[in-house]
Parts: structure tokens; sequence; C-alpha cells
């Protein structure tokens, strides 16, 4: 009965963890082109939860976050402009003729996309120091494991339909999507 208790209470602080998390990371991100930054300090924090390591972990959370920003925000940027060139492209093909093709394929490249971010920062988050090569090792490691990657993907589609259903959710889902990203990563 004893076990049972500790694996509830051990349980209930991992959500919790992952909840304040995902604040953290909400609020880091309100400029921005700091929310790959911040979604790689949420994965480095909840990595080392995991693992049992560190301060609190609102403490290093914006430890992580300031050493993350350094090639981050130039990353962020990238991401951003592949958005925008993303719209862009949503809106050519749905005025061209038979957008019944194309445009499921620019979702897939959409999707492809996302998880390539968010792997890229958890490659970040778990010990590549360069922005560079972690999207290149993120890249690699989609490819090899293309199990993982679609996992990701679900997770990072259901977090857009949790924020579709209910907008406040906005505020805690980085949590369980940086949680997701951890998990389905390659122990380096």
């Amino acid at each position: 009965m004893r076990t049972r208790t500790t694996q509830w209470r051990t349980g209930l602080g991992d959500f919790s963890d992952c909840l304040l998390t995902g604040l953290l990371v909400a609020l880091a991100s309100v400029p921005v082109v700091t929310a790959a930054p911040a979604f790689t300090a949420g994965c480095r924090a909840l990595d080392r939860t995991r693992h049992g390591i560190g301060d609190p972990l609102w403490t290093m959370f914006w430890a992580d976050f300031r050493q993350a920003a350094r090639g981050g925000v130039v990353f962020a940027l990238g991401c951003l402009a592949a958005v925008v060139l993303f719209a862009v492209d949503l809106q050519v093909v749905g005025s061209m003729p038979g957008p019944g093709v194309l445009r499921p394929a620019l979702w897939v490249l959409a999707a492809a996309g996302v998880v390539l971010a968010l792997r890229t920062c958890e490659v970040v988050a778990t010990g590549e120091p360069s922005w560079r090569r972690a999207a290149v090792a993120a890249a690699r490691e989609t490819v090899a494991a293309p199990g993982n990657a679609l996992l990701l993907a679900g997770a990072a589609g259901l977090a857009v339909v949790l924020v579709w259903m209910l907008p406040i959710l906005a505020l805690l889902v980085a949590g369980p999507l940086a949680s997701a990203a951890v998990a389905t990563g390659r122990s380096r």
C-alpha cells in the first residue's frame, strides 16, 4: 500500500512540473521571437526533473532560458519566417484551380517542419550547444526514428486541437508538448 501512495505522489509531482513548465514557457514566449529558447528551456527543465537533477524547476528554467536565447532567437526568427511562408503558400494554393492535391501536401510539409523545430529544441536542450548542428542532428534523428516523429507530430496536433477547443490552455500546453519532445527524443 505504501508503494502505491508513493507512486501516486511521484506521478502528481511530475504532472505539476509539466504544468509549471507550460506556464513558464508561455511567460517566456510573450515576445514571439523567444518561443524557441523558451521551449528549449522547458525541455531541459523537464529532462532534469525526469532524472532528478538540479534545483527547483523555476530557478533552473530561467538560467536555461538565458543560455538558450543566445542562438535560439535566430532559430525562432527562421521558424517565424517559415510560418509566414506557409501562410502565403496556403493562400496561393487556395486561389489556384484544383487545390485538393496541393493543400494536403502543404499540411504534411508543415507537420514535418513543426516536428523538426520541436526536435531541434529538444536536441539543444539535451546537450548540443550549436543550433545549426542541432537542426542537422534533429533531421537525422527524425529520419532514423519515424515512429518517434509521428508520436511527436501527434502530440503537436493534439496541442493545437486543445488550444483550438479551449484557448486558455495555450498557457499550459507547452509543458506536455515539451515532455513529449523529451520522451520521444533519443537519450544522449
